[in-house]
């Protein structure tokens, strides 16, 4: 804790109040607060952390101001999720999709589509061997063209490709695929992590202006989003 930047102001009748630290939250970690309680998502850890009744407290940290020196900020700082250095605000995730592609299927191109879906499977294959989460978001600076209609029609397209790829995976393979599938072609989406609590689950997507390119948006309506990329 030598690192804190520590206040201890007196009350009233000379009592000295807590100790309080000014700490901001580590490049890397995002947060939600589900109701009174909050949700930390660690990329460079590879893990979740669920506060509870810690949903003013990330408010705080995310604002910068004083935090009283406790047990949870001990602990926060203890796992690195916490420091003195401000860093800048995270992009804020986009609201839930409100229509999915997934049932829109169109035929793939033959001659553009299959060289840019074994570069997928290719970079995602990669990231398996990697450090957990961030393997995967290595690579997942968003190209500069930002086409919605061409965006949404190759991800029907990708769709009908991919039955004859070579992985398998549950939504963080699938929507890695998707998103360098995309990338290939110089198109730009959004992927999406969400959580909820009781129980507890992650999950993510890709989107694009509301619409879901990978799964239902039923399934989504119980989770909250905590970062986008």
């Amino acid at each position: 804790m030598d690192r804190l930047i520590r206040t201890a102001p007196t009350g009233g009748g000379g009592v000295v109040a807590a100790p309080s630290a000014r700490l901001w939250f580590r490049p890397g970690v995002h947060f939600v607060c589900l109701g009174a309680d909050a949700v930390l998502l660690d990329v460079p850890g590879d893990g979740y952390h669920c506060l509870a009744d810690g949903a003013a407290l990330c408010r705080r940290l995310a604002e910068g101001a004083p935090a009283p020196i406790d047990d949870t900020i001990r602990a926060l700082v203890s796992a690195g999720l916490v420091g003195p250095e401000p860093r800048p605000a995270p992009t804020v995730p986009p609201a839930l999709p409100t229509r999915s592609a997934i049932h829109e299927r169109r035929p793939f191109d033959l001659l553009r589509d299959p060289p840019a879906a074994l570069t997928a499977v290719a970079h995602v294959r990669a990231a398996r061997r990697g450090a957990g989460l961030s393997s995967y978001l290595s690579w997942a600076d968003r190209p500069p063209r930002n086409d919605p209609p061409a965006t949404l029609e190759a991800a029907q397209r990708f769709w009908s490709l991919m039955p004859y790829l070579p992985i398998e995976g549950e939504c963080l393979v699938r929507s890695a695929l998707l998103m360098r599938f995309l990338a290939a072609l110089g198109l730009k989406a959004e992927w999406v992590f969400g959580v909820r609590l009781c129980p507890f689950m992650a999950h993510c997507w890709v989107q694009v202006d509301g619409v879901c390119l990978n799964d239902d948006v039923e399934r989504l309506a119980a989770y909250t989003p905590i970062m986008v990329r």
